[in-house]
C-alpha cells in the first residue's frame, strides 16, 4: 500500500496522475457556459489536438522534475482530462468525489488500478446528499480552503470539515453563472496558492470579498489578475515545486510577474484543453508532495 501525502499546492511534487485526452467518444456533453459557448462557434477542437496538449503536459512533468507520472486506465468513449475534479489526496487521505454531473461519474472508473493501491481505511467517501469535487478544495498547511459552486454544496463542505478536525476548513461562496466570461466553475478558476508564499487571485469571483486570503498571504503576495485572465484561466497553473511552475505559453503577464518573484515558469500550450473550461492544475491529481 503506498502513502499518499499532500499537505500544500505547491511543496516538491512526487507522484501525480495526469488525464489522458483519447477515446472522447461523439457527444459533447455541455458542462458549464464555455464548453456551450465553443460549441455553438464550432471552435471545439479535435480529439487528436488535445490528445497532442495533454501528452505534452505530461511529457513536460517527467522532463522537469523526478516525479512519477500516472494516466488513468481509459474508459471507454469517456472525457478523462480533468483528473482533478474526481479525486483529490488532503494530507494522507484520498477523497473519492461526488460527482455533481452524472456524465462524469463513469470517470472514477479510471481509478481502479489507483484505488487498488490504497489501503481502504485511508479512502474517504461522500454521502449521497454532499457534493464535492477536487477543483473546489485547495490545501495549503493547516488550511482547506473549499468553493461553494454548482459543483460543490454545503453539505460537501461539511463533509471536509468533519473528516479533517485537525484542519482549518473555510469556505467560499463563488460566483455562478451562465455567462461563460463570468461563472467561476470551480475555486481554482479564481485562486491557487504559488511559490512559497504567493496566490494568484481574482478578487471579483467570490460573491464576499475573500478577505481571510489577504489575512492568510498578505496584500503585497497576492498576484492579482483581471476577468479577462481569469477566463482564460491564469490563476490554473500547476507547482512542480515552490520554484517552478507550468504555465501556458499565452499567460505573458503573468508569467513575467512569477519569473520578478524567483518562480522559474516552463511553458506548455494548453488553450484548446481550456475551452472545455480547465487547464493545468484541473488536469493532474497529484498523489504525493513531499
Amino acid at each position: 500500500m503506498q502513502k499518499l501525502h499532500i499537505s500544500t499546492e505547491t511543496n516538491t511534487l512526487k507522484k501525480v496522475l495526469v488525464g489522458i485526452a483519447n477515446d472522447r467518444g461523439k457527444k459533447v456533453h455541455e458542462n458549464n457556459p464555455k464548453i456551450s459557448k465553443h460549441l455553438m462557434q464550432g471552435t471545439l477542437p479535435t480529439e487528436n489536438t488535445l490528445v497532442k496538449q495533454v501528452n505534452r503536459f505530461a511529457d513536460l512533468i517527467s522532463e522537469i522534475s523526478d516525479a512519477e507520472v500516472l494516466r488513468p486506465v481509459n474508459v471507454k468513449e469517456q472525457d478523462q482530462i480533468f483528473t482533478r475534479d474526481i479525486g483529490f489526496v488532503i494530507n494522507d487521505n484520498f477523497v473519492l468525489a461526488n460527482m455533481k454531473k452524472t456524465n462524469r461519474k463513469p470517470e472514477q472508473q479510471g481509478l481502479i488500478n489507483l484505488l487498488e493501491t490504497i489501503d481502504k481505511s485511508k479512502i474517504l467517501t461522500p454521502p449521497e446528499n454532499a457534493n464535492v469535487e477536487g477543483g473546489d478544495v485547495i490545501v495549503h498547511g493547516k488550511y482547506i480552503f473549499v468553493g461553494l459552486t454548482a459543483r460543490t454544496n454545503f453539505a460537501g463542505f461539511e463533509f471536509l470539515r468533519n473528516n479533517f478536525p485537525n484542519n482549518e476548513v473555510i469556505p467560499f461562496q463563488m460566483f455562478v453563472t451562465d455567462n461563460p466570461a463570468t461563472n467561476i466553475l470551480h475555486l481554482d478558476c479564481s485562486f491557487q496558492p504559488v511559490g512559497s508564499k504567493y496566490a494568484i487571485l481574482y478578487e471579483n469571483g467570490f460573491v464576499h470579498h475573500p478577505d481571510v486570503l489577504f489575512d492568510i498571504f498578505g496584500e503585497r503576495n497576492i498576484i492579482k489578475v483581471t476577468q479577462y485572465e481569469m477566463y482564460h484561466m491564469f490563476p490554473n497553473i500547476f507547482s512542480i515545486n515552490p520554484e517552478l511552475v507550468i504555465s501556458d505559453k499565452s499567460f505573458v503577464r503573468l508569467n513575467e510577474m512569477l519569473e520578478s518573484k524567483n518562480i522559474k515558469v516552463v511553458t506548455s500550450d494548453y488553450q484548446e484543453v481550456a475551452k472545455f473550461g480547465g487547464l493545468f492544475r484541473c488536469s493532474t491529481m497529484p498523489l504525493i508532495r513531499e
